[in-house]
């Protein structure tokens, strides 16, 4: 597509600056310059895009650090590199970091916490939640769920005439799934794991997980 600006507007085919619509050839003067607008702020946001995606490509370019002076390195490698290393340090030495009920060490340069992550009921990779009622309907081997839908949505409501009105015309009405519950039901040991599998579910124990949080870099 040919690049656009301001002078290819075709003037002398145009409406002036206050437009004013009289005829069929007046009506097909205003699209052709709308169709100009479109296709000049079509051509400004690609060339924009162009020029973005160049920028990026030169910025990626000098993501590089020099390690001694010899080791070309990734920004990202060396970042990763780093947080596998300080998450292996204070793992191995968190009783002597952390004192006490204390769960951050600050540094001059940043710092590190150990924050308990609750235990969570969450679905399995690439199960969303009208998956898990979709098996909630063939473990029962009944329709419960569209059942219960279809009762929802015929459920009247009154206006100020006593007209009649479905409540799904102003409400959304849907069953869902109660992830807490089942979440404490597990927990009970009213639910088991085969049981939270059967609904496209698993339950994930609540761990410690460590944070790491440098601070803001200030060039000496």
């Amino acid at each position: 597509m040919k690049s656009l600006t301001a002078n290819d507007r075709p003037a002398a085919e145009l409406l002036g600056p206050d437009p004013v619509i009289q005829t069929e050839e007046d009506l097909d003067k205003a699209l052709n310059e709308l169709s100009f607008l479109n296709a000049f702020d079509q051509s400004v946001n690609a060339t924009c895009t162009r020029y973005i995606e160049k920028l990026k490509q030169e910025s990626e370019q000098r993501k590089y650090i020099l390690i001694d002076d010899q080791d070309l390195v990734t920004i990202e490698s060396r970042r990763e590199l780093l947080n596998e290393r300080v998450n292996e340090y204070c793992k191995a030495n968190r009783s002597s970091l952390m004192e006490g009920k204390k769960k951050t060490k600050s540094f001059p340069h940043g710092s590190v916490s150990f924050k308990d992550q609750p235990a969570k009921v969450e679905y399995r990779s690439g199960l969303k939640e009208a998956d898990s009622l979709t098996l909630l309907d063939k473990l029962m081997q009944s329709s419960l769920v569209e059942q219960i839908t279809a009762w929802l949505m015929s459920i009247c409501v009154f206006g100020k005439n006593k007209e009649a009105r479905l409540l799904s015309e102003v409400v959304e009405l849907k069953p869902k799934l109660s992830v807490s519950k089942i979440k404490k039901a597990f927990e009970e040991k009213r639910l088991t794991a085969d049981h939270l599998k059967q609904l496209g579910l698993k339950y994930s124990k609540g761990k410690e997980q460590l944070t790491i949080k440098p601070a803001e870099y200030k060039p000496g």
